[in-house]
């Protein structure tokens, strides 16, 4: 299993605030909270229209637009 840095992606994730609209794979959405996932790699809320899901920072980073 890799090694995950939780300080560091806690740090890529700080631009991206609670409350902030971010397009992610083409969709709109709202960052509703930021957080960690038991695995500890950090993790973004995010809300969308009809939806709401946890993502981890690896994957969320890879498929935003700002």
């Amino acid at each position: 299993m890799e090694k995950i840095d939780a300080q560091q992606d806690h740090v890529r994730l700080e631009p991206f605030k609670p409350g902030a609209q971010v397009t992610f794979k083409g969709k709109p959405y709202k960052i509703q909270r930021r957080t960690t996932l038991a695995s500890g790699e950090a993790a973004v809320v995010l809300q969308g229209e009809r939806t709401q899901f946890v993502i981890g920072a690896e994957e969320f980073l890879a498929g935003v637009q700002h």
